[in-house]
C-alpha cells in the first residue's frame, strides 16, 4: 500500500478572505429580506383568512 499524504492548504488570500466575508454578508441581508416578507404574508393571510 502506499502511504497518504495530507495536502495543507495556505490560508487564501486577504482578498479572497474579504469577497467570501462580503457574499456571506449579502447573503445574510437575502434571507433577512426574504424572512420579513414570509412573516409579513403570514400576518395578513391571519388576518383577512382566519381559520374557522
Amino acid at each position: 500500500m502506499m502511504p497518504c499524504k495530507t495536502l495543507r492548504k495556505s490560508a487564501p488570500p486577504a482578498a479572497e478572505r474579504e469577497a467570501v466575508a462580503e457574499c456571506a454578508l449579502e447573503l445574510r441581508r437575502i434571507g433577512d429580506k426574504a424572512d420579513l416578507r414570509q412573516r409579513i404574508l403570514n400576518l395578513i393571510a391571519k388576518l383577512f383568512c382566519p381559520k374557522t
